[in-house]
């Protein structure tokens, strides 16, 4: 059976930073984890059904990478922020009759997302907590069914995971502990779905994956 991946998210790179104090703009990097909360029914087939027995469905691993953003002030409270990152590369693992085969595929996803902050406190303050809305797009890519996946098939599996653009959110904080040096936290969470394809032969099995993703990260922010 094949290996569906999912991707997760991810978002991301989701996480939102945002600028502080009097200068306009601010620069952050940091990790994020992005822990995912995938459900998806079980597989559906255009073959015979002893072809895909089921149960027969796949959970998405969390995932931790590298994250970046940029904010700039419109004005003391509103921001726009860019938030982004290193896609990161998660693991498909199979779920009920698919469990035994582990690992069944991987994949990469890029998650770019935009947000407006709201910063509370005045500017200058060195502890100024926000919250935000924003969109998100997420693409999947590199995804690649594993000798365990291709096993689980039947045969060599080709998948295709549909892109998604839903919205995001976002509460976070910024710490000044230096002139334009800041600490940057946050927790964002993505509305992310995916449709999955899994081809084998003539064969194929589909689903549709809810990613649920909630990013956690944290990180230095420089302001200018």
């Amino acid at each position: 059976m094949k290996k569906i991946q999912i991707a997760l998210c991810a978002l991301f790179g989701l996480t939102s930073v945002a600028a502080m104090a009097e200068d306009q703009n601010l620069v952050a990097a940091g990790i994020g984890y992005i822990s995912v909360h995938s459900s998806s029914p079980d597989f559906s087939s255009n073959g015979p059904a002893f072809l895909t027995p089921q149960p027969a469905g796949i959970t998405v691993a969390s995932a931790t990478t590298l994250l970046f953003g940029f904010s700039h002030m419109l004005n003391d409270h509103w921001a726009v922020a860019f938030a982004g990152g290193i896609p990161p590369k998660h693991d498909i693992n199979g779920r009920g009759t698919l469990a035994p085969f582990g690992v069944t595929t991987t994949v990469k996803q890029l998650a770019p997302t935009l947000f407006a902050n709201y910063h509370f406190y005045e500017s200058g303050s060195k502890f100024r907590p926000f919250v935000g809305l924003g969109i998100n797009y997420t693409k999947f890519y590199d995804i690649t069914s594993q000798p365990s996946g291709n096993l689980a098939s039947g045969g060599p599996t080709s998948i295709t995971l549909s892109s998604y653009t839903g919205l995001a959110a976002t509460v976070g904080m910024n710490y000044k502990i230096a002139d334009h040096l800041y600490l940057n936290a946050n927790i964002a969470a993505a509305n992310v779905s995916t449709d999955m394809v899994a081809t084998t032969g003539s064969i194929q099995r589909s689903t549709h994956v809810k990613l649920n993703p909630i990013l956690y990260s944290a990180g230095l922010a420089y302001s200018f």
